[in-house]
């Protein structure tokens, strides 16, 4: 991926088989999200403990961060389309199983923990083999478009999905959801039946898929000595903390001000700008160097911190929130691409991995510092903070030689 603008200006949802891997990310991704929020509730109605809400959530996602690395190794030693089917067979029945226990009134609260870490490890075991296919299905000047194409699933699950819980808890019970989640994993099963992965590298557009032998630790030296990937790694965790410190410092916000809505603005601002910052991310990268691009990206955030921070009413902060949104969804496409471009195909899956750990499994670290600054100093101070790690990276981002990578 060069520093130059892509010049290509074709959707890469006009190849069939990369059009087959986005649909069925739209279908699954919802079912995913609204699964975990009714999860969350039924929790809280069989137990009344707001602890063992968080324990459910921290059922849900703290396998990627415990197995993203060895099903890395394994997505570069196995055929990943297979790998993705066994994950994901495995992830409906662990959903359908939580829907039969939940009608029967047989989910009780260690049940329903066990089967979200299980449901968890098997989304964990999905996600490093189903990002390093997506090189193997468009044209190199089409990747960075693409990987903003498959955020766009993640964006539309945290926003459709709780929408869904929503309408089946009010029409229905928790039961529907999970029923739901175990259909929607049918979507990256029949893709990955569907997508034709050798034909592609066969018309000479990639390297055909190559197994390694390797394993973790082997990864993790390649990540270590490949130039300019650390430092995109380190660009991936700093633009989730502001967006993380954005939403846990949003109530506070919200209280220092007193204004008792604020906390969901902030949130709904946030969304939409990261939807905006998608919408545009193909229109933008055909005309502006990605070296730029990624500078803009982190000046956004920081200029966003900066005035959600100052605040003072509803408009103000809602307008702050959405170059936070739109900086996040700029930035992750171009990180996520330089590194599916700088990775061997033996190596991929092992090094997205690794951005999946950056991605998400960090998030948790910077919403326990953004509290702890905020206890100490305010929201607005901690946020400032957040801000400033973002100017700072857009700074060093300028001086990154971007134009070398492949």
């Amino acid at each position: 991926m060069s520093d130059a603008p892509g010049g290509d200006g074709r959707s890469p949802l006009r190849r069939r088989d990369f059009a087959i891997y986005w649909w069925a990310g739209i279908v699954s991704s919802p079912g995913n999200w609204a699964s975990n929020v009714c999860a969350s509730v039924l929790m809280l109605s069989l137990t009344g403990s707001p602890f063992l809400v968080g324990v459910v959530n921290f059922a849900i996602f703290i396998p990627n961060l415990l197995f993203s690395l060895p099903a890395g190794a394994l997505g570069d030693r196995v055929e990943r389309r297979r790998m993705v089917v066994v994950s994901q067979s495995a992830a409906l029945v662990v959903a359908a199983l939580m829907a039969v226990l939940s009608g029967l009134g047989a989910l009780t609260p260690l049940l329903l923990v066990v089967t979200c870490f299980l449901l968890g490890t098997a989304n964990a075991f999905t996600k490093p083999p189903i990002l390093a296919l997506i090189p193997l299905l468009v044209p190199r000047p089409m990747v960075a478009r693409a990987t903003a194409l498959n955020v766009v699933q993640f964006q539309f699950g945290q926003i459709a999905g709780p929408g869904i819980a929503s309408v089946l808890l009010l029409a229905a019970t928790p039961t529907w959801a999970f029923a739901l989640n175990a259909a929607s994993c049918l979507g990256p099963i029949v893709a990955m039946l569907l997508i034709r992965v050798d034909a592609d590298a066969g018309r000479g557009e990639v390297a055909a898929p190559r197994r390694s032998s390797g394993g973790v630790a082997e990864g993790l030296r390649f990540v270590a000595r490949t130039p300019l990937m650390p430092a995109i790694l380190a660009a991936v965790v700093l633009t989730n903390a502001a967006v993380e410190a954005l939403r846990t410092l949003a109530p506070t916000l919200s209280s220092e001000l007193d204004l008792p809505d604020a906390a969901g603005v902030v949130i709904m601002g946030n969304s939409v700008g990261a939807m905006l910052g998608l919408a545009g991310f193909g229109l933008i990268e055909r005309v502006l160097p990605r070296r730029w691009m990624l500078t803009t990206a982190f000046g956004l955030q920081a200029l966003g911190a900066a005035v959600v921070a100052v605040g003072g009413s509803l408009p103000v902060l809602a307008l702050g929130a959405l170059p936070l949104g739109v900086g996040f969804s700029l930035s992750i496409p171009l990180l996520s691409a330089s590194l599916q471009m700088l990775s061997p195909d033996e190596f991929r899956s092992r090094v997205m991995a690794v951005f999946s750990m950056a991605h998400l499994g960090l998030r948790p670290v910077f919403a326990l510092v953004a509290g702890a600054l905020a206890t100490g100093f305010g929201g607005a101070v901690a946020l400032v903070v957040f801000g400033v790690m973002a100017a700072v990276v857009a700074l060093v981002v300028r001086r990154l030689p971007l134009a070398g990578l492949p």
